[in-house]
């Protein structure tokens, strides 16, 4: 949304600067006061004044100096704004200034899920925001076992992750399903 609205009114101050240039009588019925008025026949800004402009030596190359310049910064503003999404995603841990692997803790994390009683299946996914981090667990449960007996320890799964996470807040989504039994139902 910001972006959409810095475009447009990037496009309107464009139009409206090249209409100025290219405005004559109309433009300059309204001027103020004391603002030279133009001739008759001319442009606000007239052939003259950018002849004289262009001869002197320094208006080239100060033009492109500052068309490169504010080029550069606003470059370097919309790359700053892209999110990054590499190949291995990381994420800073809380105590220590290291990056730790998502894809190592997304193993962690199904390894610690997997170890709570009554789990016979685990799958997780976690997706970083810039401030918040999205942790979604799929787990099956054993025949006999029921989605209360497991969520105490799914929970402490998730807070495990939390705090590894410490800056970001966290969302935990979980899914329990029941596995089926390993014998079929006689009809």
């Amino acid at each position: 949304m910001n972006r959409t609205l810095i475009a447009l009114a990037g496009i309107a101050l464009l139009g409206a600067g090249l209409w100025l240039l290219g405005a004559a009588r109309a433009v300059a019925d309204r001027l103020p006061t004391w603002w030279p008025a133009p001739p008759v026949d001319a442009v606000l800004l007239d052939r003259e004044g950018l002849a004289s402009l262009r001869e002197t030596g320094w208006w080239a190359p100060a033009v492109m100096a500052a068309g490169t310049v504010i080029t550069l910064l606003c470059l370097a503003w919309a790359v700053s704004r892209t999110p990054v999404r590499g190949l291995r995603p990381t994420g800073p841990l809380s105590t220590a200034r290291t990056e730790l692997g998502l894809t190592a803790l997304e193993d962690a994390v199904c390894g610690d899920a997997r170890r709570i009683e009554g789990v016979a299946r685990a799958r997780c996914r976690i997706a970083l925001r810039r401030t918040s981090a999205h942790l979604t667990l799929r787990v099956w449960t054993l025949p006999g076992y029921a989605a209360k007996d497991v969520l105490d320890g799914l929970g402490t799964v998730s807070t495990t992750v939390e705090h590894a996470l410490y800056p970001r807040e966290l969302n935990t989504r979980t899914r329990v399903s029941a596995q089926r039994h390993a014998a079929p139902h006689v009809r």
